[in-house]
Order: C-alpha cells, then sequence, then structure tokens
C-alpha cells in the first residue's frame, strides 16, 4: 500500500506544477478538485493504517 501512496502524492505534485501553468480557471478549478480527490484517499489510506 505504501507503493500507492507514493503514486498518488506524484501525482498530487504533478497536477500542482499544472496549476500554476494553466491559464484556464475552469480547468484549474478541477485541476484542484483532482488534488483534494487524491488527498482525501491518502488521508483515509492513513486513517486505515493507524
Amino acid at each position: 500500500m505504501c507503493e500507492i501512496k507514493l503514486l498518488l502524492s506524484k501525482e498530487i505534485g504533478r497536477l500542482i506544477d499544472d496549476i500554476y501553468k494553466c491559464n484556464n480557471e475552469t480547468l484549474r478549478e478541477q485541476i484542484l478538485m483532482d488534488i483534494i480527490l487524491l488527498n482525501d484517499a491518502i488521508m483515509q489510506y492513513n486513517d486505515e493504517v493507524f
């Protein structure tokens, strides 16, 4: 499961880079929603482990 957590973290980093490069506000909002979704998945994993 740590591999999944690492992959999700890397994807969040890529999405953050995409937000800074994007000029379209609608697309930026969608990227932000994706970041929140991935973050929630990581947090849920943390809750299951502890």
